[in-house]
């Protein structure tokens, strides 16, 4: 494509144009002096696609396919119908409260021993392990919920930032941070659960400028495609995981843990602020 036509294409779509006036390598080597405070940029809300956002998305991308049947997601069921499509039979989401008509579970994972297991073909933990206290435990039923053969896809958070008073998203219960995953802890905790090596495959999402990126609340467009891809083990931002739960799988249930949280009014989601309040 010549230049011309390029700026052509763009300047008929101006949500191109502004994705690639944010990515001209002058104006972000400008904006990226911004980047030396102390504070998150934008007031800490949602201005575009967040980068931990991103890698999910690239992720169910690859695995789209095993997002079909009956499916099970957390909070609604608004990713699993997007990825799965006429793929799926039927959808419901799991929740602690049934706060909107989707939630057909109600329930604590990692406390959801009145659950029938064997129930679902995929089941869609998204930016939720992080904010559970008894982390294997909440693997250990998301494995159990699933069919013989049923896909887990499950993400594990490796930054993020904190919820220093309780964070309430229009649920009513409240949401603490207790865990930043490295990829050996996630390793650990899958064959904990009764699976080995041949039943899940991880993958390493993120790079050191990623990860300076999504603390600052930098959003995936102001990176290039390059930028984003390049990945550093050393320097995860996101731990993705598929899981095929094994036809003849068996573990036995976790010695449950309890977590002390601090007794405080939680702060409400604000959809004009995200998460930073």
């Amino acid at each position: 494509m010549t230049t011309a036509r390029r700026i052509f294409g763009l300047l008929r779509h101006p949500p191109a144009l502004v994705a690639a006036l944010r990515r001209a390598p002058v104006l972000r080597t400008l904006r990226a002096l911004r980047w030396r405070r102390t504070t998150p940029l934008y007031g800490g809300g949602n201005v575009g696609t967040a980068i931990v956002r991103w890698y999910w998305g690239e992720f169910l991308a690859i695995h789209r396919a095993h997002i079909h049947g009956h499916v099970l997601e957390i909070g609604d069921t608004h990713t699993v119908r997007h990825w799965g499509g006429d793929r799926i039979t039927g959808a419901d989401a799991l929740d602690v409260t049934a706060h909107s008509p989707e939630v057909a579970v109600v329930a604590d994972l990692s406390r959801a021993d009145h659950v029938p297991g064997e129930r679902y073909d995929c089941f869609l933990v998204q930016f939720t392990m992080h904010v559970i206290a008894d982390a294997e435990a909440a693997l250990f039923h998301a494995v159990r919920l699933l069919k013989p053969g049923g896909t887990l896809l499950v993400n594990f958070s490796c930054v993020d930032y904190q919820f220093p008073r309780g964070l309430d998203m229009a649920t009513g219960a409240t949401l603490w941070v207790h865990w930043c995953f490295t990829p050996l802890q996630v390793h650990d905790m899958l064959r904990r659960t009764g699976l080995s090596g041949e039943d899940y495959k991880l993958e390493t999402y993120g790079n050191l400028l990623a990860r300076v990126a999504y603390q600052l609340n930098v959003q995936s467009e102001e990176l290039t495609r390059a930028e984003l891809e390049y990945r550093d083990e050393g320097h995860p931002v996101l731990i993705c995981v598929r899981v095929q739960r094994p036809a003849q799988w068996s573990a036995p249930r976790p010695t449950y843990r309890e977590s002390w949280t601090p007794a405080t009014q939680p702060v409400i989601l604000s959809q004009r602020t995200g998460v930073y309040v």
